[in-house]
């Protein structure tokens, strides 16, 4: 059957819908809180994203600077590779001029086994 119907005042009203905005405040001021919002202005979440670019700039700095000796390094193993590809072809033909002179052969592939 139909419940009997309770009159409501204006004022009865005025209670709940106060009520209910006390719980959105309430709900509201959690949000801020975990967000930092003090006197408008998101200042936790500022201040972390300062800190993140800021460890992102030093990363960026390390990088550059890894990439920097990473370069210098291959420059120089480069380098010395050539030099010591010289250094074994000048080895190579003294020791193919000392075979032809001494009259003992010499096979230039047995040298190149070896490197």
């Amino acid at each position: 059957m139909d419940a009997p119907k309770k009159n409501v005042t204006i004022d009865d009203l005025a209670v709940m819908v106060a009520g209910g905005f006390e719980g959105v405040n309430k709900r509201l001021d959690k949000v801020e809180g975990r967000l930092g919002i003090v006197e408008g202005k998101l200042e936790k979440v500022e201040d972390r994203l300062s800190t993140v670019e800021g460890r992102l700039g030093s990363l960026e700095t390390s990088m550059e600077g890894l990439r920097s000796s990473v370069n210098n390094y291959l420059e120089l193993s480069d380098k010395r590779y050539l030099e010591l590809k010289a250094r074994q072809n000048i080895l190579a033909n003294w020791v193919k001029e000392i075979g032809e002179k001494t009259g003992v052969k010499v096979d230039l592939e047995d040298l190149e086994k070896v490197s």
